[in-house]
């Protein structure tokens, strides 16, 4: 994932601290900026196999929104309320592997949003982030299965 240079992982995990939050809760943070598992993990939940990835999905959405009370992990360096960003990670059976970034939406004075109806009353479409991120999937998926996909997003770095 690259949050260290290589070779320097056993310092990184050594380096954690426990920070507070103003509900009372403490978050262990690694190299002073990431915090990790503030649910306490997927061990926390009985790591139930199918519904894992969707619980750190949750986990996250809750805490890019500001909704985890004891649990809420402290913004970027402790002077935002709520983190901006947010990244899972997950193994699977077989050999699957995933990773998803989330970002918080804003409505201009700091609080989360929800996605919003368009003008003709319709649901709104996926941001740009959200696309590719489907996109980046399928096309792990695709590989993983040894096939071959091509990205659709436009403007996709993948």
């Amino acid at each position: 994932l690259g949050l260290c240079p290589e070779g320097c992982a056993k310092e990184l995990v050594e380096s954690y601290r426990w920070v507070g939050n103003a509900a009372g809760g403490e978050s262990c943070v690694l190299g002073g900026r990431w915090v990790v598992n503030a649910s306490g993990g997927l061990e926390s939940k009985g790591h139930p196999i199918g519904a894992t990835g969707l619980a750190q999905c949750a986990e996250l959405c809750w805490q890019l929104r500001g909704e985890c009370g004891k649990r809420q992990a402290p913004g970027r360096g402790g002077a935002a309320p709520t983190p901006t960003v947010a990244m899972q990670h997950n193994f699977g059976i077989g050999g699957a592997a995933v990773v998803t970034v989330y970002r918080r939406l804003s409505t201009g004075g700091g609080a989360t949003a929800r996605p919003a109806a368009a003008a003709d009353g319709k649901r709104a479409t996926a941001s740009r982030p959200a696309r590719e991120s489907v996109e980046a999937s399928k096309l792990a998926a695709a590989a993983a299965a040894g096939g071959k996909a091509k990205s659709k997003a436009k403007g996709s770095k993948l």
